[in-house]
């Protein structure tokens, strides 16, 4: 195919556009994901209640857990009520807890991650874990990072917010 040479410049200028405009978007992608990368200890879970207009900690007021974010886009995700079920090592087996219960006292699940740097939002592509109903699922959540704190959550923030400080 050839070009008409009052084309060739034209073509030359879309070009030089498409090509310089690509690494910038692949520069913010790596600049957020490095933000994320590391451990990050849980200091605040809250859900808002809709029906009673008023914040929820599912896990009390000082949770434990931990979020991690490996520079290769592996995920986990641990946590648990500041107060654990009293259980027994004896009965560990025998005891009759719901997955409701279980699940109110402590979470973890395990997987993959992707970010959209445009958006500021983190998708979890969940593998495994305690939260069954996630399994197979794309959990994406709203990320803002501000010095060594990190918030997850809705994309407005109104319910439900992980609060969140930088372990390493």
């Amino acid at each position: 195919m050839k070009l008409k040479s009052g084309h060739l410049p034209i073509f030359l200028t879309i070009m030089i556009i498409a090509v310089s405009c690509k690494p910038a978007h692949k520069k913010e992608t790596i600049t957020n994901k490095s933000r994320l990368v590391g451990t990050w200890q849980l200091i605040e879970y809250a859900d808002f209640d809709t029906i009673t207009h008023t914040w929820t900690h599912p896990y009390g007021d000082h949770p434990k857990g931990y979020f991690t974010y490996t520079s290769s886009g592996i995920v986990h995700i641990n946590g648990s009520a500041e107060k654990p079920l009293m259980i027994s090592a004896d009965s560990a087996y025998t005891k009759k807890l719901t997955l409701g219960t279980f699940l109110g006292n402590a979470f973890g699940y395990f997987g993959t991650y992707t970010i959209d740097s445009l958006k500021s939002m983190v998708t979890h592509h969940v593998k495994g874990g305690s939260v069954l109903y996630y399994i197979g699922t794309d959990q994406t959540r709203q990320f803002i990072l501000r010095g060594d704190t990190l918030l997850l959550g809705d994309p407005s923030f109104n319910l439900g917010k992980r609060v969140l400080v930088r372990e390493e």
